[in-house]
């Protein structure tokens, strides 16, 4: 009996000291978890609230075979807005949005600002994935100022920021990787390199900081903006930015924000005056303001591809509207349409959008860029060559040169828009500015043929 009654109190002392430590990990999991969000909480830059979706994105979806189909095969069914998109800073990752305030130069943020590096003395150029294709990893985050902002605060006037990251090209010391598992409860996580940029800095800011205008070149263009890269938070990342890449220390490089004074006017196809009002505006776009695709003809080309190369990821076309519904390639024959706000529009009083289609998208080398390693990608050797061919770029001029109006095109896909002042002035005038949410349904207003560099009313 003894025996047995030492036995139980050993079967009590090992429970209560396994409760423990149960306890003890439970109150340390809960201290580091308070101790990470005070932490987190000091980086949100003080009075902005994050805008865009960060978790699950609309495209989560993209590569499902209900987008799969033709006229023949995709079933009769509304044209309606899957996801939006901007590219804050040109040729950099892309900020996902429910909704996008829709201005004459596009999307309101998109392509504002500019990585630019100095060719020569004094001579600037832009740089994108064309050369840097691991400008793909360099993320953003737009903050717009919140509920309670103060005026006074640089963001605030700025009209709130940008937080830039991209991952630390310099070997990572072990509390860096302590850090950064810290941070991302990862612990596989690599250490990155963040910034912050207003927007677009107060007339105040500028003088204080003595920001300057910057002449450079996007391709054969002369581009103008402030030049902020001696912010200095700009200035203490460029060092590491340079080296992730791989530009050469001695070579200067610099981030370059347009401003409503910089923007021009587009110079080739051209839509109709009657139709849009005003001439097109832009800031770092190539061509047009607004650009859509359509995720049936992704997944048309996609089939096309060599097996190692599908499935083909509708964000390597970089547009700013992924649509869903109409049958592959039948958007290359709208003229004009009309968004209209969905049933379940955040803004209810919001009116429709209208835009003219102005011409095909002719692509570059961009889409080769695998948007989540940031590489050139190539299908696989065959015997006769030493290594594979770019991909989907070989593809897209074997399939999708259906045009010759631009001999440099390495095949046509999407299709570039300009907002029509008709409509924006009545969303102004009614409710302030126009927005356009994802759900939103499209309306064909006009179909016939389009020629890239077509301009007047032979768009």
């Amino acid at each position: 009996m003894l025996e047995r009654l030492l036995q139980e109190l050993d079967l009590h002392s090992v429970i209560h000291d396994a409760l423990s430590v149960i306890l003890l990990i439970n109150c340390a999991i809960f201290i580091t978890s308070c101790a990470r969000h005070i932490y987190l909480a000091h980086r949100v830059p003080k009075y902005m609230q994050r805008v865009g979706i960060y978790r699950t994105s609309n495209l989560a979806d993209q590569y499902d075979a209900k987008y799969d189909g033709d006229e023949e095969t995709l079933p009769k069914s509304p044209i309606v807005i899957k996801a939006l998109y901007i590219h804050p800073i040109k040729s950099c990752a892309p900020i996902e949005l429910e909704r996008a305030q829709l201005t004459k130069a596009g999307f309101a943020y998109d392509r504002c600002f500019a990585l630019a590096v100095e060719a020569k003395t004094d001579e600037w150029q832009f740089i994108s994935q064309r050369t840097k294709p691991q400008m793909a990893r360099i993320k953003e985050e737009l903050w717009l100022p919140g509920p309670g902002s103060k005026r006074g605060n640089v963001l605030v006037e700025a009209g709130g920021c940008l937080v830039v990251s991209f991952p630390d090209p310099d070997p990572a010391y072990p509390l860096q990787r302590l850090r950064t598992a810290f941070e991302t409860w990862t612990l596989s996580a690599k250490p990155e390199v963040r910034f912050t940029v207003p927007l677009l800095p107060s007339p105040g800011h500028i003088n204080q900081m003595k920001i300057q205008m910057r002449h450079f070149t996007i391709h054969s263009r002369q581009a103008t903006g402030l030049d902020l890269g001696q912010l200095p938070g700009v200035a203490a990342a460029i060092p590491k930015l340079k080296r992730f890449l791989n530009i050469p220390a001695r070579q200067n490089l610099t981030l370059i924000r347009c401003t409503p004074d910089t923007l021009v006017r587009t110079t080739r196809n051209l839509a109709p005056l009657d139709h849009i009002g005003t001439p097109a505006m832009h800031g770092y776009t190539d061509q047009q303001p607004v650009h859509i695709i359509n995720l049936s003809s992704v997944h048309s080309v996609s089939q096309l591809l060599p097996t190692e190369n599908q499935p083909l990821s509708a964000l390597r076309f970089r547009a700013n509207i992924y649509l869903t519904g109409p049958p592959a390639f039948s958007e290359e024959t709208w003229k004009r349409y009309r968004i209209l706000p969905s049933k379940a529009a955040t803004i209810p009083t919001r009116v429709a959008s209208t835009l003219s289609v102005v011409c095909r998208t002719s692509r570059c080398t961009m889409p080769n860029v695998n948007p989540d390693l940031g590489v050139f990608e190539h299908d696989n050797s065959r015997p006769d060559r030493k290594k594979g061919v770019p991909q989907p770029s070989t593809t897209l001029i074997e399939h999708r040169t259906v045009e010759d109006g631009n001999p440099a095109a390495l095949g046509y896909m999407g299709m570039h828009c300009v907002p029509e002042d008709a409509s924006l002035k009545e969303a102004r005038d009614r409710n302030g500015e126009p927005y356009v949410e994802v759900g939103d349904e499209i309306e064909v207003l006009e179909t016939g043929s389009h020629l890239y560099g077509s301009t007047g009313n032979d768009y």
